[in-house]
Order: C-alpha cells, then sequence, then structure tokens
C-alpha cells in the first residue's frame, strides 16, 4: 500500500467516525480554509512588528559634478569639478517606531479575536447540523410508527364500507393523511442530506451519520445577569471590538508622534584632481506648513470615536440579543410544558377508547384519537428543536465552542 492509498483509507475512516459533535467541531476547526487565513495573515502582521519598527535604510550615492562638454572626462578644469561619494540616514526624534510596531502588537490581537469569532461560528454551524439531523431523525421515527399503524384502519375501513356508507370518505380521508405523513418524510430526508452537506461546506469533510444529539447547559435555569456577566467577559466578537479599541487610540499617539520632525544627515567626500578633497555634512528637516500631520492626528481621533461608538453598539446588540433568546427559551419550556400536559391527556383518551371497544364503542374514533397523539409528538418534536436552536444562539452570544 503506497502513501496515497494509505493517506485515503485513513481520511474515509475519519470520516466514517467523526460523527460526534465535539469531533466533527474539532476537525472543521483544524480544516477551516478561513481560519487557515487568518493563521497566514497573522504571520504577515508578526512580520511587519519588526519592520515598522526599524529605521529607514541609509542611502548612499556616487556620482561626477561639473561635467564639461569639450573634455567630459577632465576633473581639473574647474574648482567645482570632483567626484564623490555621500552617506545619508532619517534619524527619527521620538518613539515613533515604537508605537507603530505597538499598533501591529494591538493588530495580532484583533486577528486573533477575528479567529475565535470564527472557531465560534464554526461550532454553531455545526451544532446547527446536527440539531436538525437529529429533529429529522426523531420526525422520522414519529412518523415511520404511525405511517405502519394506518394500515390497520385502512384495511379496517374497507370491511366496514360495505355496511357503513360514511366508511369510504373515511377511507379516503385516512389514505390521504398517510400520503401528506409520506410526502413530509420525505422531506426530513432531505432536511439530513442538507445537514451533511452544511458539514462538509463548513468543515471540509463529509460524514455518514450523526451519531450523537447535542447537549447544553440548563441556560433557561441559570440567572440573566450570569449570563449577561458570561457574555461581557467571554465575548470573542467584544474582545475583537476592545482590540480595535486599542489600535485606534494607538494610532492617535502614532500621528501625534509624526508631528514631531525628524532629521535626516548627509555626508560626503568629495574628491578632486589638482586641488584639494573635502567632506561636506548637512542635516535637514522637513517644514510641516500644510497641516497634514494634524489633519492627520485629528483623523485618527475621529477613527477611534467611531470604534468606541461601535463597540458600544455592539456590546447592546449582544447583550439584547441575549435577553431575548433567553426570554424567548423560557416561553418555549412553557409551551412544552403545555404539549407534554395534552400528550398524557391523550394517552389517557386513548386508553379510556380502548377500554370502551369490548362494550361496543367506536373502533374508527379509537384510531383517530391515534392521529391526535402522533400530531402532538411532531409538535413535541418541533419545540424541542426550537429549544436546541435558541440554546445553540445563546452559545454562540457566550462565546462557546468546546
Amino acid at each position: 500500500m503506497n502513501f496515497k492509498t494509505l493517506l485515503l483509507f485513513l481520511l474515509i475512516s475519519y470520516s466514517l467516525k467523526a460523527e460526534r459533535v465535539q469531533e466533527v467541531i474539532d476537525y472543521s476547526i483544524q480544516n477551516n480554509y478561513q481560519l487557515q487565513i487568518l493563521q497566514e495573515e497573522s504571520a504577515i502582521t508578526d512580520r511587519e512588528i519588526e519592520i515598522v519598527g526599524a529605521w529607514a535604510d541609509p542611502i548612499l550615492s556616487a556620482g561626477i559634478n561639473d561635467v564639461q562638454g569639450v573634455r567630459p572626462l577632465s576633473r581639473n578644469l574647474e574648482a567645482m569639478q570632483n567626484q564623490f561619494v555621500t552617506f545619508s540616514q532619517a534619524i527619527p526624534l521620538n518613539n515613533r517606531l515604537e508605537i507603530a510596531s505597538d499598533v501591529e502588537r494591538d493588530k495580532l490581537l484583533v486577528i486573533e479575536g477575528k479567529r475565535e469569532i470564527l472557531k465560534v461560528n464554526i461550532a454553531f454551524g455545526v451544532r446547527q447540523a446536527f440539531i436538525e439531523a437529529q429533529f429529522a431523525k426523531k420526525s422520522l421515527s414519529i412518523l415511520d410508527e404511525y405511517i405502519a399503524f394506518l394500515q390497520t384502519p385502512l384495511d379496517l375501513l374497507v370491511e366496514l364500507s360495505a355496511i357503513e356508507k360514511n366508511s369510504v370518505e373515511k377511507y379516503i380521508q385516512t389514505e390521504l393523511l398517510q400520503k401528506s405523513y409520506q410526502l413530509q418524510r420525505a422531506v426530513w430526508l432531505r432536511t439530513i442530506e442538507v445537514a451533511k452537506e452544511r458539514i462538509e461546506l463548513i468543515g471540509n469533510m463529509k460524514i455518514d451519520s450523526f451519531s450523537d444529539e447535542v447537549v447544553f447547559e440548563d441556560y433557561q435555569n441559570q440567572s440573566l445577569k450570569e449570563l449577561l456577566s458570561i457574555l461581557d467577559s467571554n465575548s470573542p466578537e467584544l474582545h475583537m471590538r476592545e482590540s480595535l479599541k486599542t489600535v485606534s487610540n494607538r494610532a492617535i499617539e502614532l500621528a501625534r508622534a509624526k508631528e514631531q520632525t525628524d532629521f535626516t544627515v548627509r555626508g560626503g567626500y568629495y574628491q578632486r584632481f589638482d586641488r584639494n578633497d573635502y567632506i561636506s555634512l548637512s542635516v535637514s528637516f522637513p517644514l510641516y506648513i500644510h497641516n497634514k500631520q494634524s489633519n492627520q492626528r485629528v483623523q485618527a481621533m475621529k477613527k477611534s470615536n467611531i470604534e468606541n461608538i461601535t463597540y458600544e453598539q455592539t456590546k447592546v446588540q449582544l447583550e439584547q440579543g441575549l435577553k431575548i433568546r433567553f426570554y424567548e427559551l423560557k416561553s418555549l419550556y412553557d409551551e412544552l410544558k403545555l404539549l407534554e400536559e395534552s400528550r398524557l391527556k391523550i394517552d389517557r383518551l386513548i386508553a379510556n377508547a380502548k377500554s370502551e371497544l369490548s362494550l361496543g364503542g367506536s373502533l374508527i374514533h379509537y384510531y383517530e384519537l391515534f392521529r391526535q397523539r402522533v400530531n402532538n409528538r411532531l409538535s413535541i418534536a418541533k419545540k424541542e428543536l426550537d429549544i436546541a436552536l435558541h440554546k445553540n444562539q445563546i452559545e454562540q452570544l457566550l462565546g462557546v465552542y468546546k
């Protein structure tokens, strides 16, 4: 077995086994393309710290002055004729380069924040695929059981149609009901396939089945104050916004530092034929007379103000989103409780109808109660789906990916 065949075998084996939620999340994070891009961006920014903190390269010049048209190769006709070598170096007078390096270091934190946000979103997407697949599987189980169960009353109605006129109508209604559930079954089968495709899109991996259910904390039993505290300390979105605020504040420092003039020192050696050689020294300063530097500082301050406002806006949005999901989650549990109570009542009605059969009770009514039960069970499954999706959204807001 060559290496390529072995690698293919290992990948196929992994795709067959990697069915548990956290395994799929971990694999997806490891193989996500966008995370790989952010890793490269981090390496680029890390190198930029060294680049922006270094002095400007010195300039070495060589040349000839006062070339005569009649005798271009001559160097002794005039006193100005010479050949020279000069060296110049720009020298910063303040800590501008250190501040520029600090800006890049802060940008590394921004990139890390983006990585954390992406990890959270990957986990959110994987969990959602598992949740929807599990709901579809549960609904299929309910429907398969009931579709098979419906065959009994269908056979009964065929026998009763000879003596009861309304039995034909009930037969048709029951048959249509069976077909409608078969259509729903096809929809949920496609839901499972869509969930598999979503996993492949998120994590660049194939999955054959969904082996376990997603387990969440009992967020409905926690206090809202506690959840808001977790959001404030754990949210990668807030952490990234905090880093962007730091970058913008550093940018103000950098703009202020650039208002202080750097200077350039230049020295040269000039060689002349038949005359004394000489050395030239000069110092040059830029004249900041067009307010470019001060305007850049104002621009940096405005950008910093935008980041501060954006941070507050993001915090409010996250907190309000968490509050809404929290209150909706509590309502969903209340609705689930009512459905569970209805399930118990329907089960009691079925038990009563069954006991009345020996006393001449309606067999058709007995079977019709099962339709109410299956609709109730499907409603319970749908409510459980909504609860799981809300908890998944809460974990996304709280920055949970493990």
